[in-house]
């Protein structure tokens, strides 16, 4: 599946998996995919989202506020599982542990594969990641960026004028 990624979209895709377990993701998801391309800091994805005041940061806090929330609706508060846990509330997943793909971020990979041969490229860049990350409209990653402010529509539209720029 990974013989058409460039070493950008390699490395970011490695800087999911590094996200995952360092969340406690007992798989990638597509919001890790999204982490994984700001973490990497490279390619026309990472420009894109970084110019439009997306950050790793803002992306996780994000997150973090999401699962917040989810939890709130059924009466758990993270944050008293935290204080209550103190140090033993550790998260992170052991480095030998191997972590699949969860089935949205496999989703996204294989749009990622449609959106390269849409465009007529020969290899798979960050932008094809992060195109395939916006076709999961109902996905986390698409979530998290609409809770920062960014449309699909939007950053779309920055993909392709970075595009342009970089084949004028």
């Amino acid at each position: 599946m990974f013989n058409r990624f460039t070493d950008k979209s390699r490395r970011s895709v490695q800087a999911a998996f590094e996200e995952a377990r360092m969340l406690g993701h007992d798989s990638v998801g597509d919001e890790d995919l999204l982490l994984g391309i700001l973490r990497a800091d490279e390619g026309a994805a990472a420009e894109a989202l970084s110019s439009l005041g997306v950050t790793l940061e803002g992306a996780r806090e994000e997150s973090e506020e999401m699962l917040s929330d989810a939890l709130s609706s059924i009466g758990i508060s993270l944050e008293e599982i935290r204080r209550e846990a103190g140090d033993a509330f550790e998260m992170r997943i052991p480095p030998g542990r191997r972590l699949p793909l969860s089935p949205r971020a496999k989703k996204v990979l294989v749009g990622a594969r449609k959106e390269m041969r849409r465009l007529g490229d020969n290899y798979l860049g960050t932008e094809h990641v992060l195109l395939g990350i916006l076709g999961n409209e109902d996905g986390t990653a698409v979530r998290i960026l609409a809770g920062m402010g960014v449309s699909p529509e939007t950053l779309e539209d920055r993909l392709y004028q970075l595009r342009g720029r970089a084949a004028g």
